[in-house]
């Protein structure tokens, strides 16, 4: 990881009840849907694939920590393969904790991506190789940012917001996609003027 000790990304953590950023990934899936502690590796896995190799060692002892301050609760099932396991859920004052970060979680989010955004512009002016991979990772990205702005709308804004919300993100969606054409016809056209390469025959 990059950022270590008490440096940038943990003062969120040490502020609102001290859970930590494993202990809150494991709260959200659970408040989501009750889990077990191998369904929150297995979430974790799939959703980090490539970025974080989630251990057992962590997942396990995180669990044991929430449990013990009674922000989870684990309920002992008997399974016909094996011993028994716990199936873990939110409790109300968990709930209570998710809640006081949420109210303040998207400050820090605000944060991180102007971060994101100042240290990206830098590091794609000096280094080819980072301003390639980033360009390519951005224009896979647009799609689903696109898909996700519209769900989250339709979903989770009051009834009379959603209309001129996705009207704005279409009119925003539209106007790239003219800024975009623009540069395609520049680029054909100076394609189309640059004389044929010759063929050397030996």
């Amino acid at each position: 990881m990059i950022w270590q000790g008490r440096g940038f990304g943990r003062n969120i953590w040490d502020r609102l009840q001290k859970i930590s950023p494993v202990e809150f990934l494991i709260m959200v899936m659970v408040k989501e849907k009750p889990c077990y502690g191998y369904e929150i590796i297995n979430n974790i896995k799939e959703k980090f694939e490539g970025f974080w190799e989630v251990k057992a060692g962590v997942i396990y002892p995180a669990l044991s920590r929430l449990e013990e301050r009674g922000l989870i609760q684990g309920t002992k099932e008997e399974s016909e393969r094996g011993p028994s396991r716990k199936r873990y859920e939110v409790t109300p004052l968990g709930e209570d904790a998710l809640r006081n970060i949420a109210e303040k979680f998207d400050r820090e989010i605000d944060f991180f991506q102007h971060f994101v955004g100042f240290v990206d512009n830098h590091l794609c002016a000096g280094f080819d190789r980072y301003a390639q991979k980033r360009t390519h990772f951005m224009a896979k990205r647009i799609e689903q940012l696109a898909k996700l702005a519209k769900n989250y709308a339709t979903a989770f804004l009051p009834s009379e917001e959603i209309l001129p919300t996705l009207r704005k993100l279409k009119m925003q969606l539209e106007s790239e996609l003219k800024s975009i054409d623009t540069a395609i016809k520049r680029l054909e056209q100076e394609s189309s003027r640059e004389p044929p390469k010759r063929i050397k025959v030996e």
